[in-house]
């Protein structure tokens, strides 16, 4: 997940595929966006269901390396000469002149300083860069022997950072949920109380591109896979017990008739067991009144009497044959 998130970003800042010069990721053409999707596709073996997740990575890798070329390179105090005497080394000089000129725009100013305001009164931002929720879920789980992490866990630990001070809003969340789960209160409700219900479209904790229905069908799709595993490790199970069972047959086969030559009967024990497909078309072999092969010309009448035969598969197997009886040689 970490060489894929990697790659994304770095698409993203790659002027082959996209320039800086469109206003929003919105108004990139979807062509642009299809080539850039199909080319990570081709390196990594991604479903489709997660192209959106892809999509994400690429606008918000996109949307930060134009954030961080304009807090490098760009001052509203300075004259066009000026930061044009210096310019980003990927960005073409009459690229970077309109550039200029947009961000010096007064409505783009205005439309800046509304922005900034916004985020400065977002509440309890979390403190992972670039760093996704997943990663730091699969990194919980692990923590606690695969038990899915809870909210406030994820919480507390995408909004602390080792070495940093934690932001006054995000403390006075965290001391409250810690109360409130002392008091006896279940870590959910706690955290509804703390922070009220999710809003549409959305779930917190779980990062960008997530939402009730995604999550719901992610679920779907590991209970269909536990399944399919447990059906094959049946499967297996039944195919040891089968020849296990075959193998005692033939020891016993060996006993009763020791000058039997194992080469006659072949193509039934080792790689060439039969398969779960062909056992179900035929009756698994039983050590019951098994004939001698060797000995008295004048063998009891048997009730059944086992036939060697191929299957469809084209492997040696045995068949009680219950009409069939012995007769005196």
């Amino acid at each position: 997940m970490s060489e894929l998130t990697n790659f994304i970003r770095t698409i993203a800042r790659n002027p082959r595929f996209i320039n800086l010069m469109y206003t929003s990721w919105h108004a990139v053409p979807k062509d642009i966006k299809k080539r850039m999707w199909e080319y990570i596709n081709s390196k990594f073996l991604i479903l489709v269901k997660e192209k959106k997740w892809v999509m994400t990575g690429l606008h918000d890798a996109w949307r930060r390396h134009k954030q961080n070329t304009k807090e490098r390179f760009f001052d509203k105090n300075s004259t066009v000469e000026d930061m044009l005497a210096k310019p980003p080394d990927d960005i073409p000089e009459v690229q970077f002149r309109q550039l200029i000129e947009y961000w010096k725009h007064l409505t783009v100013q205005a439309i800046y300083e509304g922005n900034y305001k916004n985020r400065k009164q977002q509440q309890w931002r979390h403190r992972m860069g670039p760093i996704n929720f997943a990663r730091v879920r699969v990194a919980l789980g692990v923590a606690k022997e695969n038990e899915e992490p809870l909210e406030s866990e994820m919480f507390i630990a995408t909004r602390t950072k080792t070495g940093k001070d934690i932001q006054a809003d995000t403390k006075v969340a965290i001391d409250e949920l810690q109360n409130r789960q002392n008091f006896g209160e279940t870590t959910d409700d706690a955290f509804r109380v703390v922070f009220g219900k999710e809003q549409p479209g959305r779930l917190r904790c779980y990062g960008r591109s997530v939402t009730t229905s995604s999550l719901k069908e992610d679920e779907e799709t590991n209970k269909l896979k536990q399944k399919h595993a447990n059906e094959i490790s049946s499967l297996k199970e039944e195919m040891n017990e089968m020849r296990e069972e075959m193998l005692y047959c033939f020891s016993q086969l060996l006993q009763i008739n020791p000058g039997l030559n194992v080469q006659d009967i072949p193509g039934v024990v080792g790689s060439n067991l039969v398969s779960p497909v062909d056992a179900s078309s035929a009756q698994a072999v039983r050590c019951q009144n098994i004939p001698h092969l060797s000995g008295s010309t004048h063998d009891p009448v048997l009730q059944k009497v086992y036939v060697q035969s191929r299957s469809a598969s084209g492997d040696w197997i045995f068949e009680a044959d219950e009409h069939a009886q012995l007769k005196d040689k």
